[in-house]
């Protein structure tokens, strides 16, 4: 990630806040924010916009309209485990 001051979501144009948000150690981004993968290009989404509602049938038509992405365009979830919608799942094991 380049300068905090200028990450911003890529659907909505808004800026994390508060300004000073915790951080995610691992993918620098705030609490909450996702990068997501649509038609081969990645998205920055902060916790709004990169919800799960908003994947869940098929790419919304706010972010199809804010992203200019196609009608029937796909996201791209990680192959492994937990990668999908349904990342932060836990398979009770007994």
């Amino acid at each position: 990630m380049s300068n905090p001051a200028d990450l911003s979501c890529d659907a909505c144009k808004l800026a994390p806040y508060p300004v000073d948000a915790e951080r995610d150690a691992e993918s620098g981004l705030p609490k909450g924010w996702v990068v997501r993968r649509i038609n081969g290009r990645a998205y920055t989404l902060c916790d709004c916009c990169g919800n799960i509602r908003h994947f869940k049938g098929g790419i919304s038509t706010y972010l199809q309209e804010n992203l200019g992405v196609p009608e029937y365009a796909q996201c791209e979830f990680e192959e492994g485990a937990g990668g999908g919608l349904h990342r932060n799942r836990l398979a009770r094991r007994r």
